[in-house]
């Protein structure tokens, strides 16, 4: 028994023996031994040639040793140009090497003495300065000592068309960068300062980017020092469109009129919190907004709300846009239906819910208010549910714009008005009544314009109980005399009108349109070609009383939905015309009277 408890005793000071002796090793390891190695390892991340001119160790003995490497060099990647990407004349670092034991490598104390980083991000995306995903398990994050003296950091960027050259300085007197740059070929000035790096725990600092099309000042807060994975930052934007200011922030904004924003952003690696989002994008006043934005898997999720007091949507273009749109218009003639762009292909990673609310609209006749929630995942975008204020009435209902597994959008239209009237549309005309409709479409495009020009579906009117000049009701049910001999002060009853458009391929044919007065009756046929907005329509009237004249042939209605062209028949106007509706008339009135028509049938068919 107690030759077995010597022997447990002996394995068990052995294996004692043997950690003491592995210790001993790494605090005492020659690490200028691996410099052949850590190139290679270098060369195989960055895909380049590297070059080491020697490593030194400091201390004989230590677990957290400090390394000298002189002229470190990593040339460019061929993809990103000649020259280096990284050339250093000597770095000192000190590490820990007991959490090496775990595979990772935690970087404490970092001196940088003369140098330059060249940083390029491509056209495609690929950043020189991390090739590949491999990024281990290192942190530079638990540095409480940097010391940094002529280094030049040079960074390009492609894809933002943004490039800076920053000169960065660490000692006793703080951290400083600064230098100058472009943003989309404008010139910059760039500035980031804090206290002197040397200790851990929370670290105050400025930054300043500043040109005559943006200006960005930032007061925050990191966690530690230069550790943007934990902060808190006050920001306030200046900007000459929102997409100048995502060449910084990289969000996927548009570009739009000029844009001042303050907001609070805080960032826990991998969330984005904005708080206290408040200014003004042109005219438009964004009053309160807040956002929470995560990255995960190489997807964003962002879930939010923004609150416009008044909102303008010429604000969310820019002068170049306006431009383009007027150019457009100028071409093809002013449109009902909206060009506005629904193409998600750019945003095929983002997936969220923002609530918006817009409390007034500016420079849209007869609309107030809008609110909305627009639901994005994985290229399927619902706008829902949606509430339009108007003068009088609302329009409500859904919009899904669906881009799964397609190169051109699928929208989906279901919109009801309710509440409304005649006049809410047609301000200063002489005919009011409630007006209701209905419309349900699905068509392909990358605007609300194309998609609508190649819809299928429905789309119905329906205004019943109003008023309209007893002369117009007279004249639509092609009662000329009446027409002409009324008073232009006499009103007449608008009983009812019903309008359906059985909608395919972006062509409505009509089925049907009957407006019922308490004169006459009027029923159309034809077509409506919404792609573009072209009107062919046929009229006829019948009146509900005896008629001295009466038009025995359709009047024509074409045109554009803005600007309609009515078509009186030829010869009606001349004496001939006239002489041959009299002698009708002489020879007795053969004319067909008109009932009332079923109102509540008309309205249920063309909105049902």
């Amino acid at each position: 028994m107690a030759r077995l408890s010597r022997t447990w005793r002996f394995i068990l000071g052995g294996l004692v023996g043997l950690l003491l002796l592995i210790l001993l090793i790494l605090a005492a390891f020659p690490w200028g031994v691996l410099r052949d190695r850590v190139s290679v390892k270098l060369a195989e991340r960055f895909g380049s040639d590297v070059s080491i001119g020697t490593i030194e160790r400091v201390e004989p003995l230590s677990f957290s040793p400090t390394l000298i490497v002189r002229d470190l060099r990593i040339a460019q990647p061929s993809w990103a140009g000649p020259g280096d990407l990284v050339r250093l004349r000597r770095i000192d670092f000190r590490f820990r090497v007991l959490p090496l034991l775990r595979g990772k490598f935690d970087l404490t104390a970092l001196a940088i003495d003369g140098g330059r980083v060249a940083m390029v991000r491509s056209h495609d995306g690929r950043k020189n300065w991390a090739p590949d995903k491999r990024g281990g398990n290192g942190s530079a994050s638990a540095i409480t000592s940097l010391t940094v003296r002529d280094l030049v950091i040079d960074y390009r960027d492609a894809v933002q068309n943004r490039r800076f050259a920053v000169t960065v300085a660490s000692d006793g007197q703080g951290f400083r960068a600064s230098g100058d740059g472009a943003i989309d070929n404008r010139p910059v000035t760039v500035s980031l300062a804090g206290p002197t790096i040397a200790g851990d725990g929370a670290w105050p600092f400025t930054a300043r980017v500043a040109g005559p099309t943006i200006t960005v000042d930032a007061k925050g807060t990191m966690a530690s020092p230069l550790d943007t994975r934990q902060m808190t930052v006050d920001l306030t934007a200046r900007a000459n469109d929102l997409k100048t200011l995502d060449a910084l922030i990289e969000a996927g904004l548009f570009g739009t009129q000029p844009v001042k924003l303050t907001a609070r952003v805080r960032h826990d690696d991998p969330t984005w919190v904005i708080e206290r989002l408040s200014g003004t994008i042109g005219r438009s006043r964004l009053a309160s907004a807040n956002a929470t934005v995560t990255k995960a898997d190489e997807r964003t999720g962002i879930d939010g709300r923004l609150h416009f007091a008044t909102l303008s949507f010429d604000d969310l273009a820019t002068d170049e846009g306006r431009a383009e749109a007027a150019a457009i218009e100028r071409r093809i003639g002013p449109r009902v239906v909206p060009g506005t762009r629904i193409n998600l292909a750019k945003m095929g990673e983002l997936d969220g819910r923002l609530a918006i609310r817009v409390d007034r609209l500016l420079d849209m006749a007869g609309l107030r208010s809008l609110d909305t929630v627009l639901a994005i995942d994985h290229s399927r975008l619902t706008v829902a549910p949606l509430s339009v204020r108007l003068a009088q009435g609302k329009i409500t209902g859904q919009v899904v714009v669906d881009q799964r597994g397609r190169t051109t959008p699928k929208t989906t239209f279901d919109l009801r008005l309710s509440d409304s009237r005649i006049s809410t549309f047609a301000g200063g005309a002489p005919v009011d009544a409630p007006l209701r409709a209905r419309v349900r479409l699905v068509g392909s495009g990358d605007t609300i314009r194309q998609a609508v020009g190649r819809s299928n579906g429905t789309i119905g009117f329906a205004a019943a109980g109003g008023v309209l000049p007893a002369k117009m009701a007279s004249m639509l049910g092609a009662d000329v005399a009446r027409g002409v001999l009324t008073d232009d002060d006499a009103q007449a009853r608008l009983r009812c009108l019903g309008l359906r458009l059985d909608v395919a391929n972006g062509i409505g044919r009509i089925d049907p349109l009957l407006i019922d007065t308490s004169r006459a009756q009027t029923r159309g046929q034809g077509v409506v070609r919404l792609s573009d907005e072209t009107l062919s329509i046929a009229l006829t009237g019948t009146p509900k009383q005896r008629t001295l004249l009466h038009l025995d042939r359709p009047v024509r209605v074409t045109g554009r939905l803005q600007t309609p062209e009515v078509q009186i028949p030829p010869g009606v106007k001349s004496a001939g015309g006239i002489l041959r509706m009299l002698g009708r008339a002489i020879k007795g009135d053969d004319t067909p009277r008109a009932g009332n028509a079923d109102c509540g049938a008309l309205v249920r068919r063309v909105l049902g």
